[in-house]
């Protein structure tokens, strides 16, 4: 279909993605001059800005405005027209050209003007591209030619990047350093595969406004090794993949891409594959195959395949690409790089260390290479293995009978549950080491890590509160409220309060415990009260006062019928004058970890209060996260395959 027939601006509104930007705009006219056997190319961009500035400072830059592209190839040919004005036209399709690519332009510029010298001809032919373009009323000039030259000039940029009544400006920033890195980037592997066939290529950036140019060299194109992989899809049909790469042991940049029709379109990460290369290392990893070439989008900028489904259209998921392509990168840096062996086992330690529980439902192949794989993504892979495991335990529960196989992957999903609660509690006991050290004077973030504020509760679940920071076996509770009146938990306990006289007074927290799941009766009490790290003046008085709560809200339980006994805590930051304080009043010192937990017994009361610093509930809670996670850490895979490397 001609552009005579077709209506153009329709087809630019609806085709060509809102998405494309000035970068697409050069990324195409350049590789339209390369693919037209261009040797030397010149973009210019240039700015109408006129931006506010200091004598030392530029406050706003400047952004580009018009393009122009030169370059000394074939240029429009008659024949070259002709397939210019025809959409979708299948010249140069063995190139990878979609015959739409020029319509990038009239998305971000609403006029275009092209001249093409020539030489075999003697003609100069110049034309117009617009939505009313007319291939009717393109000119044609005799003259002496002696040296192919074309010229596409873009201006007017439109109103979808550029709108000062909407204060939109979507134009990009006139860096030429920038754009030779993101045209670079983009290009290598056209220009690495056009240096192969012989035909080296020079492109300049020239910046209008300055007067500056950066140019690319074919000297700037590396060489690059190949080496194949295939990738099978559910019916066992097998597909063939290139890994073009560069690994070199020196300081600089990494890149790696899926590209298609010799143009990068997306970044591995991009897909889920996060690759990097060890300190003192560059490099670079292209993969193209026919099935990237059939599946890349019109703008050049996505594939049309799923993450992790497929489909007759998309036989082939991201998944199944990536986990083909990291056994062959796996290989490679095994090869190239001596420390990988080192790499992976460091990494591995670190995931071990911060998630242990997820080890086991680490993919087996990323033992391989995961020193060069993203941490969070190994971390983000194995925790969906590990959620499909319990679901599938969850699935099968109630059986009549079970496998051995059965029994022991349940014994196993069940203690790496254990492992994944102990390690988030880890995590609250760094949050309350990060409140201890910051000396915290908000008395509610404090609280509301213990419990929030304002909740009551009659049975534990994990991820519900972090009582267990005081003791593990305050999470037995028949019932717990938190920051709740005096009334209100009586009530809720089934107690009479009609004596009380503090009904509106409201302890930080009242934990109830029963000896009988099925009786309120012979409740054990304790009460917390929580008091800030520090404050603005006279820290130790104003701590001392928690003890004179705990008294009071201990005279409001103690005696009550359903109440057998009460103990109280005080929580806070135990510092030398408030810890002389309590020794002045009677406490004593009780063996900790690391720090000392003070004690008193009041004997009119009948009960002992408790004066515990945050440090030394995370001494404590630490000590029991650490005999468990010991105990599971040499029980680990990964142990027992380091540990049996280190034999071998």
């Amino acid at each position: 279909m001609s552009f005579v027939r077709a209506n153009i601006k329709r087809i630019v509104t609806e085709d060509v993605s809102p998405r494309v930007t000035q970068h697409d705009v050069i990324f195409e006219a350049i590789t339209n001059a390369i693919q037209a056997d261009a040797t030397d190319i010149v973009c210019t961009v240039n700015s109408h800005d006129n931006p506010l500035s200091e004598p030392d400072e530029v406050i706003l830059d400047k952004r580009v405005d018009t393009i122009s592209v030169s370059d000394n190839g074939t240029g429009f040919t008659a024949d070259r027209y002709d397939a210019f004005c025809e959409y979708r036209s299948e010249a140069n399709k063995d190139l990878g050209c979609k015959g739409v690519g020029r319509l990038i332009f009239l998305k971000v510029y609403d006029k275009i003007e092209i001249v093409s010298r020539i030489s075999a001809e003697g003609y100069v032919r110049s034309f117009t591209f617009s939505l009313e373009f007319d291939p009717a009323e393109v000119k044609l000039q005799k003259e002496t030619v002696s040296e192919n030259s074309t010229e596409i000039s873009l201006s007017g940029v439109t109103a979808l990047y550029f709108d000062q009544s909407r204060e939109l400006d979507r134009r990009i920033r006139l860096d030429i350093e920038a754009l030779r890195e993101k045209v670079y980037l983009h290009l290598l592997p056209t220009l690495f595969f056009s240096k192969k066939r012989g035909r080296e290529v020079t492109i300049s950036f020239i910046n209008a406004a300055s007067s500056e140019v950066i140019k690319i060299l074919p000297t700037d194109i590396p060489d690059l090794n190949t080496t194949k992989f295939q990738v099978k899809d559910k019916d066992e049909k097998l597909y063939d993949f290139n890994l073009y790469y560069l690994v070199r042991k020196e300081v600089g940049k990494f890149n790696a891409y899926f590209c298609a029709d010799n143009r990068t379109v997306c970044d591995f990460a991009e897909k889920g594959l996060g690759v990097s290369l060890p300190a003192g290392y560059s490099g670079l990893f292209l993969v193209e195959a026919d099935y990237l070439k059939q599946h890349v989008n019109n703008d050049r900028n996505d594939f049309d395949s799923f993450p992790v489904k497929t489909d007759m259209f998309a036989p082939l998921s991201w998944e199944m690409i990536n986990r083909a392509l990291k056994a062959s990168i796996s290989g490679l840096v095994t090869e190239l790089i001596p420390d990988a062996p080192a790499l992976n086992k460091k990494k591995l330690d670190e995931i071990q260390n911060e998630r242990p529980y997820l080890i086991g439902y680490i993919e087996e192949r990323d033992y391989d290479i995961a020193g060069f794989l993203d941490k969070n993504q190994i971390i983000e892979k194995a925790k969906k293995r590990f959620d499909a495991a319990k679901e599938q335990l969850l699935a099968s529960a109630g059986k009549q009978q079970y496998t051995d196989s059965e029994l022991t992957d349940a014994i196993q999903i069940t203690q790496d549950e254990l492992v994944s609660y102990i390690n988030d509690r880890a995590l609250v006991l760094e949050r309350l080491r990060v409140l201890a050290d910051d000396k915290e004077k908000v008395e509610s973030v404090i609280h509301n890590l213990f419990m929030q504020k304002g909740t009551a509760d009659d049975f534990f679940l994990i991820g519900k509160n972090n009582l267990w920071l005081i003791d593990d076996r305050f999470t037995t509770y028949s019932y717990a409220a938190s920051d709740m009146k005096i009334k209100g938990i009586l009530e809720a306990i089934k107690e009479d309060s009609s004596e009380s006289t503090a009904l509106d007074d409201k302890p930080d927290l009242a934990l109830f415990f029963s000896g009988d799941p099925n009786s309120n009766d012979k409740l054990k009490a304790v009460l917390v009260e929580i008091k800030p790290f520090d404050y603005k003046s006279k820290p130790w008085r104003k701590k001392s006062e928690g003890v004179t709560q705990l008294r009071d809200y201990v005279r409001e339980f103690k005696d009550r019928e359903k109440i057998d006994e009460v103990f109280a805590y005080l929580v806070t930051d135990v510092d030398d004058k408030f810890a002389a304080r309590l020794e002045e009043d009677g406490f004593a010192r009780l063996y900790s970890q690391d720090y000392p937990i003070y004690h008193r017994h009041f004997d009119k009361l009948g009960t002992s209060i408790f004066v515990v610093s945050a440090r030394t509930l995370i001494a404590d809670a630490e000590a029991r996260n650490k005999v468990f996670l010991d105990i599971i850490r040499k029980q680990t895979r990964l142990n027992k395959l380091l540990s049996s490397d280190s034999k071998s």
